[in-house]
């Protein structure tokens, strides 16, 4: 098992701190890739929010999640393979990219990761994982994968093996000619800003970061004080499964989704949050990769208007504010949004009459 440096002054692993850029405009990116777009997320929270969306539609969504994070992590590796890179990972052999790939799942949050069997020339690799940040998701890290690397249609199988583990199966669709290209999300263009951070002298990190721990032997992050699970990823993915779930099951599901994070968020709030100012919500967006918080201004009737630039996974950001408003108000809110076509995120949320 690898064993990853961690920074001297802030004791973040040094491949977190170093290999991510915070932006002054609300967003996380790769150091390596600055067109890859990263979030420091509740991943507690999203196993939460597909089960809320699942107990208020009454339909299981899995299949449509794995699905949804296949497609941006196929999209996502097929662009590493092309050019220099994809010349760098035949010379050193895919197996060894793809487990050192798997090792950095560790690192990240993804949880305690073996891969247990291995062979691209068949199509097929067999992963053990224990205490996974989200088993959908991950299974669509797998299925991705194989679909970028192979240019196949890859089937994900799995098996609960113990409380909190799993075997999973990456194979090939039987009867699979290949994958047609398919279109990647695009992410709207970013708009600049002037976010400051308190920084770890060393890795340069913001130093609201020194407030997570990290297990690798477990491969997990976690928020002390709350014992909130952490991860870090690429947001695109979250955002394809919203757009694969509206097309799959209709249009009620935006609100759907916004009503299932305000539940969560709603069950994680404590009276605490009602002494946050806007410079702490600012902060706290900015310091995720969730976006940048520009307006936040009272308006006739007791209610809030809110704009974000930059933001990243819109809905789940909604469903956020209106769960604060109901913490701070004492009223239930009743909350409306829009997303510019430059990308602006605006909510209006007021008492419900």
């Amino acid at each position: 098992m690898a064993k990853f440096k961690t920074c001297k002054t802030c004791g973040v692993p040094l491949p977190v701190g170093k290999g991510h850029v915070w932006n002054p405009n609300g967003t996380m990116v790769q150091r390596n890739d600055r067109g890859h777009r990263m979030i420091f997320f509740d991943s507690d929270g999203l196993n939460a929010l597909f089960s809320n969306i699942e107990a208020l539609i009454g339909v299981p969504i899995e299949k449509i999640v794995i699905e949804g994070k296949a497609r941006a992590t196929e999209a996502y590796i097929s662009t590493l393979l092309r050019g220099a890179k994809g010349r760098l990972a035949k010379v050193i052999g895919l197996e060894r990219v793809i487990r050192r790939v798997v090792e950095q799942g560790r690192l990240l949050g993804y949880g305690d990761i073996r891969v247990v069997d291995f062979d691209w020339d068949k199509a097929f690799m067999n992963c053990d994982i224990t205490d996974p940040y989200s088993l959908a998701l991950f299974c669509g890290d797998l299925k991705g994968s194989l679909q970028a690397i192979r240019k196949l249609e890859g089937k994900i199988e799995y098996e609960q093996t113990g409380p909190t583990s799993y075997r999973i199966r990456n194979s090939r669709l039987e009867g699979a000619t290949g994958l047609e290209e398919r279109l990647a999300y695009e992410e709207p263009p970013t708009k600049p800003g002037a976010i400051t951070y308190h920084r770890c002298p060393t890795c340069r990190a913001p130093l609201e970061i020194s407030r997570f721990q990290w297990d690798f032997d477990r491969g997990t992050i976690t928020q002390e004080g709350t014992g909130t699970r952490y991860a870090v990823f690429g947001s695109t993915g979250l955002q394809i499964i919203m757009e694969e779930l509206e097309n799959e099951l209709g249009e009620t599901i935006p609100a759907t989704v916004v009503e299932a994070q305000r539940m969560h968020a709603a069950e994680i709030m404590n009276p605490g949050w009602k002494s946050v100012g806007r410079d702490d919500i600012s902060n706290w967006l900015a310091f995720q990769g969730l976006g940048n918080l520009v307006d936040l201004d009272e308006k006739g009737g007791g209610g809030y208007s809110v704009r974000i630039e930059n933001p990243a996974i819109p809905l789940l950001l909604v469903g956020t504010v209106a769960a604060l408003f109901e913490l701070v108000s004492g009223s239930r809110a009743n909350v409306d949004w829009e997303i510019a076509p430059d990308g602006d995120l605006s909510v209006s949320v007021i008492p419900a009459g």
